[in-house]
């Protein structure tokens, strides 16, 4: 809703969208927190504004008196009415005290006087200016009120006469603002002329009086420190004012209205008591909702400050809806029926269904001390509503299944049992046990099956209107059959394959940093499905027979546009397939602020290398930058998947080696700085990666050519042949018709140079001429060549990998060659 306001005011009013935004975000948390404290101190206070529920006194102050109200008994007390009217009269009594005449404000006048004066004989100098440009330059004089007639009396004076004018002021203004007090101003002004020198004619005479008078200010202010301070004296100089009252002696008059002295002799006489605790309840309930709401947000920025960030504003407006909704109901319950039957443990459940266990710790124990303070101050029902709670949102483990729900239920019920008997020993009698264990009924009851029932109720409720990204919608969004996965799987199978294998390693890497490993997984499953829109401009959906279109384009721009765009088109195909926001902020993030180099550079030669008339914009992600540990591990994920798959490495360390330049670029592009990821959590994942995607790309033996020898090609006809052994093929061999055992070693062939090595030896040659690039399959460089050059991130200790020596037979992917190859890993280590 307030991005759609500020997308409103920006269109409406041309709003600047980012402090529109935080503005209305800022308001709606304040307000939230306003009607939080509100609504929950009224819930517990119940009692007192509603008539009928509690006792309360009918007359208030400024009500009418029905009738004659006499004191029913002796009474005096001191009057802090009364006492305040006279303190107050005191005060009224003491004058304003003035401090002395300051004579930085006489400087200041006449400094000011002397710079008009300078500036009226500029402009009588002014020989090109006409007379009526003139009286309109003096005229705009600010410190000035000068009349036309005055002006045209400056204008014609000769310069020998105007000088005397002008001393005249000077001397003038500073002699009649020795002490001038601000109700003196206008009686000086009157006794201005008698000041002028006796030597100066009428006309003269009014024109001094004119320019000082305006000049005039007063330089004796009142001191309200020390006033202050007089005041004060006088007031705490009077004795409090006892008033008195006998039996039977009137109060209030009928028919008279009740003033605030006749409010407070009836509070003082005992014949408001019950308005007194209305008030009492109330403020105490105010109290007790601030300290909840102190001690939640001190929680909340310890343990979860995500949630009190301006993008979680919808979540945390919802928690706070379902906190109160259950607390009325609990109120409500307490005054009208039993409250053990209640399932005040629901709460817990869902919010650590929705959010998280630390939220739902934080909910259940201001749950417990407002249910108690609402139910009299009841010690039982405050540790009751606690524990029980408290067993919910620790035991509940998997949200994702909902027998887990009625599991944690019944660790619920025993808690409330428990509970009941433990206060009961210490006060029921033989004659309460019947009560007692109908109370031990209804709290197994209420924990054990209505606590658990409850929330998926209102989960499902809660999970359909905000569209959450709770266990269970997310363990549905992740099934194969969804209808959004499936028209991925036919329109762009690779990218379904690619989300597939992202989707797995950002699992584990969320998993091993203590992330939301479950949310990470379903985002990576949809993260691409822009690329829907356009899957053949994807190098993962392309085929060798259809070729690159980028290529039959021929327009830099055009395809940095369509690589961009499957992001944006991403996040409108999950808003119109109602996914949460949550998943749908992975789509926008995962490419952060990234640049399409590979388009980039291309649209750069084709215009000689010149930068200026090329918009870097045009070829970068919109962005955000991840926000999130969850998306910051998708962004790499995505990353380290697409180079590994295009640069087929060879080995483990090659995959490392892509992997940490990877981490290092999006590190010092910045694209992790508000993802709150670690150097720590970065060790981690990337350990993780390379294992994974060793696994994922590992070079596999080309079993055909292992039984049978290699295969014939004109590429390696007349080349000279070198023998291998693969030890262990465990496939078997066919002799007349007959199956036999797998020889132990089989003899090979292939061709003495890769294809590979010609290549690389080509560019070791031509480095100083070319450098390769290498791109993932969105356009993003990595750099794999020279690979150890690639640093690895500073930790906090140093780390030694260390593999075994495994020897291995590198199949390449565009040929039909198999080239055997000794890979020691045993040698790379790893420095902090």
């Amino acid at each position: 809703m307030i991005d759609r306001l500020t997308e409103f005011l920006e269109a409406r009013y041309n709003f600047s969208p980012e402090r529109t935004r935080l503005t209305l975000q800022r308001t709606a948390i304040s307000l939230a927190v306003l009607g939080f404290w509100l609504s929950t101190a009224f819930i517990i206070a119940a009692d007192s504004f509603l008539p009928g529920l509690n006792s309360v006194a009918s007359l208030e102050e400024g009500a009418v008196a029905p009738r004659d109200i006499v004191a029913s008994t002796n009474v005096t007390f001191t009057s802090d009415i009364l006492t305040e009217i006279e303190r107050q009269r005191a005060r009224d009594s003491v004058e304003p005290i003035l401090s002395p005449p300051d004579p930085e404000r006489v400087q200041q006048q006449t400094e000011l006087a002397s710079s008009i004066l300078t500036f009226m004989r500029n402009v009588r100098r002014a020989t090109y200016d006409t007379t009526e440009q003139k009286i309109t330059d003096i005229a705009a004089i600010q410190a000035l009120d000068l009349d036309e007639s005055i002006s045209e009396s400056i204008l014609r004076f000769d310069d020998e006469t105007w000088t005397d004018i002008e001393n005249e002021v000077l001397a003038v203004l500073p002699r009649v603002m020795r002490s001038v007090r601000e109700d003196e101003i206008d009686a000086i002004r009157e006794q201005l002329p008698t000041q002028v020198a006796v030597r100066f004619n009428a006309n003269e005479r009014r024109v001094i009086v004119a320019i000082v008078e305006d000049l005039i200010t007063a330089n004796r202010v009142v001191n309200l420190e020390a006033t202050e301070e007089a005041r004060d004296a006088a007031a705490a100089a009077v004795s409090p004012v006892p008033r008195s009252f006998v039996t039977g002696e009137r109060i209030v008059e009928a028919g008279s209205t009740i003033s605030e002295a006749d409010y407070e002799a009836l509070s003082k006489l005992g014949l408001l008591r019950t308005q007194d605790r209305r008030m009492m309840d109330i403020l105490r309930a105010m109290l007790a909702t601030i300290i909840v709401i102190v001690l939640a947000t001190l929680y909340f920025s310890r343990f979860t400050p995500e949630l009190l960030q301006d993008t979680q504003l919808l979540r945390l407006a919802m928690y706070v809806v379902i906190f109160l909704l259950m607390l009325l109901a609990t109120r409500l319950l307490g005054i009208g029926g039993d409250i053990y039957l209640f399932p005040v443990a629901a709460l817990a459940l869902i919010y650590v269904a929705i959010a998280d266990t630390h939220i739902a710790i934080a909910a259940s124990l201001s749950m417990s001390l407002l249910v108690g303070l609402a139910m009299n101050n009841s010690l039982e029902i405050t540790v009751l509503v606690a524990a029980g709670s408290l067993a919910g949102a620790l035991s509940l483990r998997n949200p994702g299944r909902l027998n887990s729900f009625f599991m944690s239920g019944a660790l619920v019920g025993l808690v409330n049992v428990g509970i009941i008997t433990m206060f009961s020993l210490a006060t029921a009698t033989a004659t309460d046990m019947s009560v007692v264990l109908i109370r031990l009924v209804l709290s197994f009851i209420s924990g054990a099956l209505l606590a658990p029932a409850t929330a998926i109720a209102v989960m499902y409720v809660v999970t359909t209107l905000f569209n959450l990204p709770t266990a269970l919608r997310l363990l549905d969004l992740s099934q194969p059959n969804k209808p959004l996965l499936q028209r991925l799987l036919r329109e762009a199978p690779g990218t379904y394959q690619h989300s597939l294998q992202v989707a797995n390693l950002a699992e584990q890497a969320a998993s091993a940093i203590g992330a939301d490993s479950q949310l990470t997984h379903v985002a990576a499953l949809y993260h691409d499905i822009g690329k829907m829109s356009n899957p053949l401009y994807f190098t993962e959906n392309q085929q060798e027979h259809i070729g690159n279109p980028h290529d039959t384009l021929n327009d830099p721009a055009r395809s940095a546009d369509i690589i961009i765009n499957h992001v944006i088109e991403g996040d409108e195909i999950a808003r119109q397939a109602r996914l949460p926001q949550r998943i749908r902020d992975f789509i926008r993030e995962h490419h952060g602020t990234t640049t399409v180099y590979v388009f980039y550079q291309r649209a750069l030669r084709q215009l000689g290398g010149d930068e200026s008339q090329l918009d870097k914009g045009d070829f970068t992600y919109p962005g955000p930058v991840p926000q999130t540990r969850e998306t910051g591990i998708l962004m790499l994920a995505d990353s380290c998947e697409a180079a590994v798959r295009s640069a087929k490495p060879e080995s483990k360390g090659q995959i490392s080696q892509i992997v940490r330049g990877i981490f290092n670029s999006k590190r010092e592009e910045g694209q992790l700085d508000e993802s709150g990821l670690t150097l720590n959590d970065l060790h981690i994942i990337e350990d993780i990666f390379v294992d994974i995607l060793q696994s994922m790309f590992h070079p596999r033996i080309n079993y055909r050519e292992a039984i049978n020898g290699p295969i014939e090609t004109p590429a390696n006809q007349g080349k000279a042949k070198e023998t291998i052994l693969v030890s262990q093929v465990n496939l078997p061999s066919t002799v007349n018709g007959e199956k036999t055992p797998p020889p132990e070693t089989t003899s090979i062939s292939a061709p003495q140079k890769r294809k590979s090595d010609t290549l690389n030896a080509v560019q070791t040659e031509d480095r100083a001429e070319t450098k390769p690039i290498n791109r993932d399959d969105d356009g993003e460089p990595f750099d794999e060549t020279p690979m150890t050059e690639v640093p690895r991130l500073p930790s906090l200790a140093d780390r030694k990998v260390t593999t075994q020596t495994t020897p291995r037979v590198v199949i390449e992917n565009d040929t039909d060659t198999q080239v055997p190859q000794q890979t020691d890993d045993s040698s790379e280590t790893d420095d902090a």
